[in-house]
């Protein structure tokens, strides 16, 4: 894990202290970065339970058909899809492909720190429509990240 990468989730997690979210708004939606310590928690759990590697949880309408044929939608009543991607651009491909704009995906790629790479993240529509992701990280990256601005 790069340590600019590192302190950029440090960053994005201590967020001015007290606030559960990020907002950009875009020309085609807005994209929403959820970091309630609560959804984070749910999120890890989630990535626990998968039995194969993967760096990316999708709330989607069908858990039946293949990954491409189904549409990002809420987490209420949706199936949780797990996923391995190898880039920040597979990840902008991949909601495309699951409806999300370009532009919008294109936001996510930008704002969402080791995406495809060192993190795990949770990608899902708010029921506003907005485009909403989560940092999934394991024990070990929390410790590291926790460390990160400890005095040496």
């Amino acid at each position: 894990m790069s340590l600019s990468t590192e302190a950029r989730m440090y960053t994005l997690l201590q967020h001015e202290q007290g606030k559960s979210e990020l907002k950009t708004e875009t020309i085609s939606g807005v994209f929403r970065i959820d970091i309630k310590p609560e959804n984070l928690r749910l999120w890890q759990k989630t990535l626990q339970r998968n039995s194969e590697p993967c760096n990316l949880l999708l709330a989607c309408e069908s858990s039946q058909a293949e990954l491409s044929e189904t549409h990002l939608t809420w987490v209420v009543g949706s199936a949780i899809r797990a996923t391995q991607i190898d880039s920040p651009s597979q990840a902008v491909e991949l909601l495309e492909s699951l409806g999300i704009q370009n532009k919008l995906a294109e936001v996510a790629k930008e704002q969402c720190p080791g995406l495809g790479k060192d993190f795990a993240w949770a990608f899902y529509l708010e029921r506003h429509g907005w485009l909403t992701a989560s940092p999934v990280l394991t024990t070990a990256q929390i410790l590291s990240i926790g460390q990160f601005n400890s005095p040496s």
